[in-house]
């Protein structure tokens, strides 16, 4: 059996559909499954044991229609059994669509009826899915296909031993003590409506410092290099003496290997996050106030993972709108989310962690 499992983008997304790859695997172990995805995440599903091979897309040409049909003509030639569609977008239903896969399975939209025979209402079970609602919807994608669906699953990334040893030293050469805490930050959300003022963050490093003594690294992109600088000035003295901000892994693959010796990450909710989670790291999410933090606090425990959102401590400010209606004022709600809200769940992720 030959199956195409499709989740283009985000790094996120990716990752955490992963969890449809392992489910297949349990269902049809002798099947070789491969998954369509932007190219630069290759770096999260490198050894994964439920993935045999990868269909690597640029997002340029993912968008264009005749790139749409002309990996479908490649696509036919694989001949594949089943298709799964976790992205569920117009460019990926079309390639489902001229697969030719016999079937193919996606979530319900307007398309649906023509892009795939099998149309999920995604609309998680919350009894199962208390939080991590994003795994729940990722796992109805299989219930077409098994009645034994292991809503347990959760995402994993997987390093060799030798990139432990690699991420190890390269902590050594950049003057990290990995015998003293160490923690990552992300400090950067992936937009200024997904990432917390500069003065707030460096407040909540101040804090988390003066309780920890932790090294800290930011992760960040070179191009939010002078944000990430920002934010390093807007530390105290005793803050910046611990930040190795030019510490800077060179790829994903490099940040994982680094990501796997600290002892948690904290900051903006993201996809440095979930690739924490995903290699078993504590983290402290501070979430946008437009986003529902529902649908991605996986696995959040209350000591582990934990997980603060605006609305947790002024839920006044959020009476008479949806949350995904705040999108437009999220840079207001954030001068609303003072730094000081966090510190007694940030002190009791510490008590726990360090």
């Amino acid at each position: 059996m030959r199956i195409l499992l499709i989740q283009y983008q985000m790094l996120g997304d990716v990752l955490t559909s992963t969890i449809i790859a392992d489910q297949l695997k349990i269902t049809y172990p002798n099947a070789h499954l491969d998954y369509l995805i932007v190219a630069h995440a290759q770096a999260l599903v490198e050894n994964h044991p439920a993935i045999d091979g990868l269909i690597k897309v640029s997002k340029s040409d993912f968008e264009k229609i005749n790139f749409i049909i002309s990996l479908s003509r490649k696509l036919k030639q694989n001949k594949y059994n089943l298709l799964i569609d976790a992205y569920g977008k117009n460019n990926s239903a079309l390639l489902s669509f001229l697969s030719g896969v016999k079937r193919r399975i996606g979530y319900k939209k307007w398309f649906s009826d023509i892009a795939y025979t099998d149309a999920i209402k995604n609309k998680p079970d919350t009894n199962i899915y208390k939080t991590g609602a994003a795994l729940g919807s990722r796992m109805l994608l299989t219930v077409p296909v098994t009645n034994d669906v292991q809503w347990h699953l959760t995402p994993k990334i997987y390093l060799t031993e030798n990139e432990h040893k690699e991420g190890k030293d390269w902590l050594l050469n950049s003057g990290i003590d990995p015998k003293k805490p160490l923690t990552m930050i992300s400090v950067l959300g992936s937009s200024e409506i997904k990432t917390l003022p500069y003065t707030a963050m460096a407040k909540v490093l101040d804090e988390f410092v003066s309780q920890t003594k932790s090294q800290l690294l930011f992760n960040y992109i070179p191009n939010q290099k002078k944000a990430a600088v920002a934010i390093f000035n807007s530390c105290s003295p005793a803050t910046q003496e611990l930040i190795f901000i030019d510490a800077f892994a060179p790829s994903i693959r490099g940040f994982l290997k680094v990501l796997y010796h600290c002892d948690s990450i904290i900051g903006n909710e993201g996809g440095a996050i979930n690739m924490g989670k995903a290699l078993d790291v504590p983290s402290f999410t501070i979430f946008s106030p437009w986003i529902n933090k529902s649908s991605w606090n996986v696995g959040e425990d209350g000591k582990k993972h934990i997980s603060v959102h605006l609305k947790d401590y002024k839920p006044e400010l959020y009476k008479y709108t949806a949350l995904k209606k705040m999108k437009s004022k999220s840079i207001e709600l954030y001068q609303q989310f003072d730094a000081e809200l966090v510190f007694e769940d940030l002190k009791k992720f510490i008590e726990i962690n360090y």
